[in-house]
């Protein structure tokens, strides 16, 4: 670590949550900088990024926890961007619990307007101390993921409307459409669906050809498909007669 990143472990030991606007102004460098000082620290086990900042490592930590060596691949990362830039202010926004859509949760632009409901306690702990509104839904909690799932969920669900729906998949078949491995999800996923005016499921490419135990939407369920540039032109096609209107995102 250098000098700044050291004082920035400092201020942690005093601080409930530092923000990368305040750091940026305190250190006289760019926010850019700071969000990189942030990575590495959190890299390093010292802090959580959260939605412009950070707060100290052991405050929350669902997804650390889960999947010690989990990290997020430059594509991953780019359709999280990409998807974030189609929503416009005063929107609400339901988002799966996926990693994927996390990436989409991180890059959400603050706008005291926008409503997020999520089962992901990974999206929470990203949103927690943005001026947006959240909802986090109830229900059981998952043994192999940081989220909230059944019967409880689904009719909670049915009691709202969303603008916009960002959801991921453990396996995609550009015909048939889009799966995930486990049933009680798959039954989520599938409520999630019916609240929503508009459906954007973002996920990296290698999913296509690998179906899931359970389809939980076919293509023309699906509005839009935010993936990488390896998405194969069949693929491609295939989704567009179906009517989805595909995106790609390009790491930077």
């Amino acid at each position: 670590m250098n000098t700044r990143q050291s004082e920035i472990v400092d201020l942690l030991q005093k601080a409930e949550r530092l923000e990368v606007r305040r750091l940026a102004q305190r250190f006289e460098v760019s926010q850019m900088t700071i969000r990189r000082d942030l990575r590495l620290l959190e890299e390093q086990g010292f802090l959580v990024r959260t939605h412009g900042g950070g707060i100290p490592a052991g405050k929350l930590r669902f997804l650390q926890s889960a999947f010690p060596h989990y990290a997020v691949s430059p594509q991953k990362a780019a359709i999280g961007k990409l998807a974030a830039s189609l929503i416009a202010p005063g929107k609400t926004l339901m988002i799966d619990a996926g990693t994927t859509s996390l990436e989409v949760a991180r890059n959400l632009p603050k706008d005291s307007n926008i409503t997020v409901a999520t089962t992901s306690l990974c999206v929470l702990q990203e949103l927690y101390g943005s001026p947006m509104q959240l909802l986090l839904l109830g229900g059981y909690t998952r043994k192999d993921f940081p989220s909230l799932y059944g019967p409880m969920t689904e009719a909670m669900l049915k009691s709202f409307h969303v603008d916009i729906l960002f959801i991921g998949c453990d396996g995609a078949d550009s015909k048939s459409g889009f799966y995930a491995s486990d049933l009680l999800i798959s039954s989520l996923e599938q409520e999630m669906i019916n609240i929503a005016s508009r459906v954007v499921v973002v996920t990296e490419s290698w999913k296509f050809g690998r179906k899931g135990f359970v389809r939980y939407a076919k293509p023309e369920q699906v509005h839009t498909l935010v993936t990488d540039a390896r998405l194969s032109s069949t693929d491609r096609t295939n989704l567009t007669e179906s009517g989805v209107n595909v995106l790609i995102a390009e790491p930077e």
